[in-house]
């Protein structure tokens, strides 16, 4: 359903008088799993408002199936008891992403990754278009998409776990549902957010930390940064659908920390060796983007030591510093050499390939683990690893003052 202007106001009018102030109650009422550990009587009045209230949503996005998964899901949860883990296979198995133009809405427990601090499968939901730039049709021709399931959003309004802090995707596995989801048949990527993310976290990391570096990155417009973070959302999951092990043919091995860890960092490298290689639109921009986000911005997460993501900086990061001469320390300076770090960078891809020749799954997530621990060593204390000595900024990387992030209809 294509999303004028009115039936946008009309659908966040809606959705801001009747059904997010709910779900911002019922989430003070939730576990981490999404069961209800509190005020269970009014949780269940809650629950039954919102089924009401988004029936119209659902509808005038010709989400009326998904609506109706999404009231049987509800009911059987109160039904089992709604201090029970909520499980929602039913609406995301009926829910559609949407095509280009097309406006969105899902609301089910979901974990929203690099969210607000507390994390967990929250009732969160999200109203959001999709907006392919024109840009994109000639990169598409030149490298087809084996399956091109990743798609870029603009979000127009939603819940706290959307609204505030850093969270862009949204994914499948992302939904707290009974069955294990083994395939991944789309990757919604809420790409509006990612300019005040990079302008105001990202580079204010970067120039402090590279003094010296020359940014392409800098003054770059809100539509010229959506269009370059759609490019590389693009040329990232076209990489997740190549090689030996392609994520989504093996998406419980892939969800493994450490093979997690190689497999993105994999296919960020293989997607600026790209750019460098095609030079696409934005490609010294996109380089920075990556290269400044997975190296200073992830490992800042306050859990860095059991976050997934900041674990790809801390070992991309320290891999670099072993084994290359790109990342260079002089007296209290930082200096980067991206020339220099694209040929090691290509050196890593052919490493991690190599553990990919590894047929059996159980034995390629011990290598994995194996090769991650040479730079991520085990901690004793419930983190996933010890934040490693060669990751040398670390102190001042979290020292940097960063302002809380806060989304809004007038800031996306």
């Amino acid at each position: 359903m294509l999303l004028t202007k009115s039936h946008t106001h009309d659908l966040v009018n809606i959705l801001k008088d009747k059904v997010l102030p709910n779900l911002e109650e019922i989430r003070n009422y939730q576990g981490t799993n999404g069961e209800i550990i509190k005020n269970h009587e009014r949780a269940k009045v809650i629950l039954l408002d919102v089924v009401a209230v988004t029936e119209a949503i659902y509808e005038s996005l010709h989400l009326t199936t998904v609506w109706n998964a999404f009231k049987k899901d509800v009911l059987d949860w109160i039904e089992r008891g709604i201090d029970q883990t909520p499980y929602f296979d039913r609406t995301l198995l009926a829910y559609s992403p949407p095509a280009n133009g097309e406006g969105t809405f899902f609301l089910g427990p979901i974990v929203t990754p690099n969210g607000p601090t507390q994390r967990g499968f929250y009732l969160e939901a999200f109203l959001a278009v999709r907006e392919e730039p024109e840009i994109m049709k000639s990169i598409e021709e030149d490298l087809p998409h084996p399956k091109n399931g990743c798609e870029s959003l603009k979000l127009i309004i939603g819940t706290q776990g959307f609204m505030e802090g850093k969270c862009i995707v949204f994914f499948p596995e992302n939904v707290k549902t009974k069955e294990n989801v083994t395939s991944q048949n789309f990757a919604m990527f809420f790409f509006n957010k990612f300019h005040r993310i990079y302008n105001e976290d990202t580079l204010k990391r970067a120039g402090t930390i590279f003094p010296d570096f020359n940014f392409k990155s800098t003054s770059m417009s809100r539509e010229d940064t959506y269009k370059a973070r759609v490019i590389w959302g693009y040329l990232h999951d076209y990489y997740h659908h190549c090689g030996k092990k392609p994520f989504d043919q093996h998406i419980q091995a892939k969800m493994n920390f450490f093979a997690g860890i190689l497999e993105e960092v994999k296919v960020d490298c293989q997607t600026i060796l790209t750019l460098t290689e095609k030079k696409y639109s934005y490609w010294e921009e996109i380089t920075e983007f990556v290269l400044f986000e997975r190296l200073l911005r992830y490992p800042s997460q306050h859990n860095a030591a059991r976050n997934f993501d900041s674990g790809t900086g801390f070992f991309l990061f320290s891999w670099l510093v072993i084994n290359g001469n790109s990342i260079v320390r002089d007296d209290n300076w930082l200096h980067l050499d991206v020339t220099q770090c694209l040929q090691e960078l290509r050196a890593l891809v052919e490493e991690i390939e190599e553990l990919e020749t590894i047929h059996d799954d159980y034995h390629y997530k011990q290598e994995a683990e194996r090769y991650v621990r040479q730079y991520l060593l085990p901690s004793d204390n419930g983190d996933k690893f010890i934040i490693p000595d060669k990751y040398f900024i670390n102190e001042q990387n979290k020292g940097i003052q960063i302002p809380y992030l806060t989304f809004n209809e007038s800031n996306l």
